[in-house]
């Protein structure tokens, strides 16, 4: 057995955990040929390393080194891949009144990214109005709203949040301080 330090609990100690008999002792000429026969009757690596003491890893590099091709591993199956998916643009349909890659004029651009800028001065006017230990309800979408606001435009105001029933569609808004 190698020189291992082990811990009161009898587990071995130090970087490399392993109690092989020959762990870190140099390959002999007797194991070199015996992984040569073993390999020769398609023996895995895990059997071989278990008859010398080493571990599989170092069986498998003994075996690189030694130049021994053969792999008992089970290989990935090769199978055929799936073919291209390929879109034809005549496939989709667009809404009526609009037409497929057609460049066009004079389309307003949609307003400040599609917030709802009347339900953000709803929260603004709550803000203004709101003391410290009142509270207001919001749905969940615009919870992230409201603490934003509250940050950035009442940096004063703190505020919590918490779902008001089990299904958490709306949320309570608390000013603490």
């Amino acid at each position: 057995m190698a020189n291992l330090t082990f811990s009161k609990n009898g587990v071995p100690m130090g970087r490399n955990k392993s109690t092989d008999e020959n762990n870190h002792s140099r390959w002999t000429a007797d194991e070199d040929n015996y992984i040569r026969t073993a390999c020769a009757q398609n023996v895995t690596a895990r059997v071989i390393a278990a008859k010398l003491g080493r571990s599989a890893a170092s069986v498998h590099s003994r075996k690189w080194t030694l130049g021994i091709k053969n792999d008992t591993s089970v290989r990935r199956k090769n199978l055929p891949r799936s073919p291209k998916v390929t879109y034809n643009t005549t496939e989709f349909k667009a809404p009526k009144g609009l037409e497929l890659f057609k460049i066009e004029s004079g389309v307003p651009l949609p307003t400040r990214n599609g917030r709802n800028e009347e339900a953000r001065n709803q929260i603004r006017k709550i803000f203004r109005e709101i003391n410290v230990g009142q509270s207001f309800v919001v749905p969940k979408n615009m919870v992230h709203v409201a603490s934003y606001i509250a940050n950035k435009e009442f940096e004063s105001y703190k505020i919590r949040s918490s779902a008001t029933s089990a299904d958490k569609k709306f949320y309570r808004i608390y000013r603490v301080a």
